[in-house]
């Protein structure tokens, strides 16, 4: 019995001991949509965040996304394709990359992917980010007709509120001005 429990003591042990050992490195990625209205013309930011919760260095890491084409989208900051040497355990970083719309319509956002070296000697591992979905990218003239302040709007408004407004006025102060001079006439 004695000898069963020291086997069981050492092979918990051991198994401890190359659980310490792996020290592999898991990314998560992380893409989001930084503006709460896309439109065409108009500056769009998306932003890459790369979490390593492994327990060692990832290396080598390359991140790439291919939504963002020339005919649709133009390059303003950022670049589409990102390289790191190394990110160390527990840590993140995090890129953005800024485009322009050049026209309206849906848009259909994939994932981004993340290829790294989880360990030393490994083969290279890949990973995904989250998928967006499809976004709506609205014109320029709808943008501007839903978000404008409408001053002209608000001037036409006015101008039509005045009589119905003006009218009960004037009607009031004749006939308050009528029945003053009625009653100043009654006390002479």
């Amino acid at each position: 019995m004695k000898c069963v429990l020291c086997l069981v003591a050492l092979f918990a042990f051991f198994s401890n001991a190359v659980i310490a050992d792996d020290t592999t490195a898991k990314l998560i990625l992380i893409k989001e949509v930084l503006n709460d209205i896309i439109t065409e013309g108009n500056d769009l930011s998306v932003q890459y965040s790369l979490f390593n919760i492994g327990d060692g260095p990832a290396t080598d890491v390359e991140l790439a996304d291919s939504d963002f084409h020339e005919s649709e989208f133009e390059l303003v900051s950022g670049m589409t394709s990102v390289k790191w040497e190394r990110i160390g355990a527990n840590s993140n970083v995090s890129h953005v990359v800024v485009v322009k719309p050049l026209k309206a319509s849906a848009f259909n956002s994939t994932s981004a992917v993340v290829q790294y070296v989880a360990s030393e000697g490994a083969e290279p591992t890949f990973g995904f980010s989250d998928e967006l979905g499809e976004l709506s990218i609205i014109s320029a003239t709808e943008y501007k007709r839903l978000h404008a302040s409408h001053v002209w709007e608000w001037f036409l408004f006015s101008v039509f509120c005045i009589p119905s407004l003006l009218l009960p006025y004037l009607l009031h102060f004749t006939s308050k001005s009528k029945y003053n001079a009625l009653s100043a006439k009654k006390k002479h």
